[in-house]
């Protein structure tokens, strides 16, 4: 797709998930900023390169794309649920503490909501 149309910001999404699934942290980086530079708009793209900085452990980059997020989409749960393990990560506990109550307001996965609230508890 990506020698069809340079230009389609979903390629390189995809491609750069394919590399994180090999964990590629670099490859799938290199792609997601492809896809941001195509696209500024596009928060997934954000959001998958904020959980590559994350399993890098580059918190830092990770915590600035998941505030582009939620600035982008703020009912994004899912933004604020990583956020909330990266200042958990770095000592942060009452931000942490913060983006969990966030996202527990928003519409988060019935599937996730009791891991959201363990998590909570934990930091609590």
């Amino acid at each position: 797709a990506i020698a069809l149309n340079p230009q389609f910001a979903e390629a390189f999404i995809n491609r750069g998930i394919a590399y994180l699934e090999k964990s590629d942290l670099d490859g799938a980086i290199a792609d997601f900023d492809q896809a941001i530079a195509l696209n500024p708009q596009f928060a997934d793209a954000f959001y998958k390169r904020g959980n590559a900085y994350f399993e890098k452990g580059d918190f830092d980059r990770a915590i600035a794309d998941f505030d582009q997020v939620i600035a982008l989409n703020p009912q994004h749960a899912q933004a604020y649920v990583i956020r909330s393990s990266v200042y958990a990560e770095i000592g942060e506990q009452e931000k942490a503490i913060s983006d969990l109550e966030r996202a527990l307001e928003l519409d988060l996965p019935r599937s996730r909501i009791e891991a959201v609230e363990e998590f909570l508890e934990y930091l609590r």
